[in-house]
């Protein structure tokens, strides 16, 4: 039987998995809020690709997480990582990463649930060539 040629990286304490389409992370910064797309997401955390200016770590404080416009998980503690440009266009492509924090036994639940159901195969990195 032939080994696997995709590895999945071992960088991260909690595997990544690719959101599918229309998953969506909503950062509740009042009346300002919008949904944005979740490119990644783990039981340790996730990113988000926005466009604009970068967001206030300040106003990152929690998020809940979509799907259309079902909502999965409500406010779920996190703690931002990162934030950096992806494109360098007249308005803005952004990525943000944030951490959970500290969820209860009912959030852990939903985000388990989000992620079985509205991501793909884990993220793989690409082997390195044998020398």
């Amino acid at each position: 039987m032939e080994k696997s040629r995709i590895q999945y990286s071992p960088a991260r304490e909690k595997q990544r998995f690719k959101a599918v389409d229309r998953a969506l992370v909503l950062i509740d910064r009042g009346p300002e809020s919008l949904p944005y797309h979740i490119m990644d997401i783990s039981e340790g955390g996730l990113s988000f690709r926005y466009l604009g200016q970068k967001l206030k770590r300040s106003d990152v404080k929690e998020v809940s997480l979509y799907h259309n416009h079902e909502l999965i998980a409500e406010e779920l503690p996190i703690k931002a990582v990162s934030d950096y440009r992806l494109k360098d266009t007249p308005v803005p492509v952004r990525r943000g990463s944030v951490q959970f924090d500290t969820l209860t036994t009912e959030q852990q639940h939903q985000l388990r649930s989000f992620i079985r159901l509205y991501t793909q195969a884990p993220l793989p990195i690409k082997e390195k060539k044998q020398q």
